[in-house]
């Protein structure tokens, strides 16, 4: 009998090391990427311009979405017309995931091939854009006299204030006066929009435009209600397959397209049309690039899309954002930002060639 009990004891023992073996206890969690670090956003221009504030709410709200929470430590960098920054963090940054860019205008000095610019933009992680419309206006005593947006292109000879030859803004006003047929003095060197504003409030220029916060903050109180000047349009935001979007954010206007469209009974096309889309799609779909450096870890970009995307449905960051920066940021994300990144930043030779004989002729 106590054989018998040995043998049964011999045999639950052997069973339950076999069964331990056979389902070892589960290996520990492995703690997200980002636990316990600091990230560094850089900023390419310098501090309290519209991108530093609007990159600041950006870190601020970010970090709640990224596993582990990790603080974003801001440092606003400018220099080069925004170049310096973006060569640090491909040179001299580490690309380890733990830093990365929130810049402006670089997409489309990476079009124009800037020889300031020492990487290949298109090389880089591209976490996801945010969009900026730009909205244009006129005085409304340009003869003949501008009593709505459709009056525009019956008028005469104007002045049209820009920030320079090789601003994005300069370049895509002149190629949009050229299709709708008209005639203009082009005066270049404004060092803001806020001086640029101030021409045409003194008469000094006709036309100017400007990114929707200001325009919602400056130019809508000041000088669109006061009757001063007309909004006619704003710049067109291109998806990846080439197709106009309308903004939800500018109800009472309609994108240049459509305002052409509108105009001539046609859609626009030939080589100015395609250099106009390929330099909205670079600075309106995407005024701000968030970038990681080339070279950082596959398993970084794809947290930092996904805080993105949840960052982008988040109302207190909405909210945040429209008190802070008076716009509703609204991101180029996923799979379609990744195609409209990546078609902007392959655009032709032609178009590039076209580009930069344009830019010269504003010169003379």
């Amino acid at each position: 009998m106590k054989r018998a009990h040995l043998g049964l004891f011999t045999f639950m023992a052997c069973f339950s090391i076999l069964a331990t073996l056979s389902n070892p206890a589960p290996a520990a969690e492995k703690p997200p990427l980002y636990q316990g670090k600091t990230l560094t956003m850089i900023i390419n221009f310098a501090g309290g311009g519209p991108t530093d504030i609007e990159g600041r709410v950006i870190a601020k709200h970010l970090t709640k979405h990224i596993p582990g929470q990790p603080p974003v430590v801001v440092q606003a960098m400018g220099g080069g017309g925004g170049v310096t920054a973006v060569n640090y963090l491909a040179e001299v940054g580490k690309p380890d995931g733990l830093t990365f860019g929130y810049f402006t205008g670089t997409l489309f000095h990476h079009q124009l091939r800037e020889p300031g610019l020492r990487i290949d933009f298109g090389k880089f992680g591209f976490v996801g854009g945010v969009q900026g419309v730009t909205v244009s206006y006129v005085r409304s005593d340009l003869a003949p006299g501008i009593k709505r947006a459709a009056d525009f292109v019956k008028a005469d000879r104007f002045r049209a204030a820009g920030l320079g030859l090789a601003s994005s803004k300069d370049v895509r006003f002149r190629l949009s006066f050229d299709l709708l047929g008209l005639k203009y003095d082009y005066v270049t060197g404004y060092n803001s929009s806020s001086t640029a504003r101030l021409a045409v409030q003194r008469g000094e220029a006709h036309y100017h435009d400007e990114t929707l916060p200001s325009y919602r903050a400056a130019v809508e109180p000041q000088m669109v209600q006061t009757g001063m000047v007309t909004p006619l349009y704003y710049t067109d935001l291109v998806s990846f397959d080439g197709e106009i979007i309308v903004s939800p954010d500018v109800p009472e206007l309609m994108p240049f397209t459509h305002y052409y469209r509108q105009s001539f009974g046609k859609m626009p096309s030939g080589i100015k049309y395609e250099a106009l889309k390929a330099a909205n799609m670079s600075s309106t779909n995407m005024t701000r690039t968030i970038m990681l450096p080339p070279g950082a870890p596959a398993e970084a970009l794809a947290t930092m899309r996904q805080a993105l995307m949840t960052l982008s449905k988040d109302a207190d960051f909405i909210a945040d954002a429209q008190k802070t920066m008076r716009f509703h940021p609204r991101f180029e994300i996923g799979e379609q930002g990744e195609k409209t990144f990546q078609r902007a930043a392959q655009i032709s030779p032609e178009i590039l060639n076209f580009l930069r004989k344009f830019m010269e002729e504003g010169n003379k």
